[in-house]
């Protein structure tokens, strides 16, 4: 018993490190990382409980993992609890400039390449992929700037 509960802890150390160090470096995703870690947990409780023979609540999570890990799970939790991603700051008038480093092009490029780099852009960070509003609000007020809507 004493063997298992040093695992754990050690384990529990080893994840706090890993996750701090993480948010050190790339806070921005830290939702999506969130996500598909407690995917993965959910996965394997859900995994052994269906072993050991419970096998609604085996399901259940396992359908919990899989749209934790999709972030569709955290889309609905938050749209249910009523929290906005888009904070009041939005309404500040974005500069060209400002446009071009959130859409990661530089010079004066084409229609076709503003559209393609909010396309790639917006495929991860869309609330429906596990990203944040408030960043697919800031890809589409950059893409209108550019192209002058």
């Amino acid at each position: 018993m004493i063997f298992y509960l040093l695992i754990f802890v050690l384990g529990a150390v080893i994840l706090y490190f890993a996750i701090s160090n993480y948010l050190k470096n790339q806070p921005e995703k830290f939702n999506d990382m969130f996500g598909k870690v407690l995917g993965v947990v959910l996965g394997v409780v859900g995994f052994f409980l269906l072993i050991r023979g419970s096998i609604p609540v085996g399901i259940a999570l396992a359908a919990g993992a899989v749209l934790s890990w999709q972030g569709s799970l955290w889309s609905y939790l938050r749209s249910r609890a009523g929290v906005q991603d888009s904070p009041a700051s939005l309404n500040s008038q974005m500069t060209r400039e400002q446009a071009l480093e959130i859409l990661e092009l530089s010079g004066n490029p084409t229609e076709q390449e503003i559209k393609e780099a909010h396309h790639r852009l917006m495929m991860k960070m869309h609330p429906d992929q596990g990203g944040s509003g408030y960043f697919a609000a800031q890809l589409n007020q950059a893409k209108d700037i550019l192209l002058n809507k």
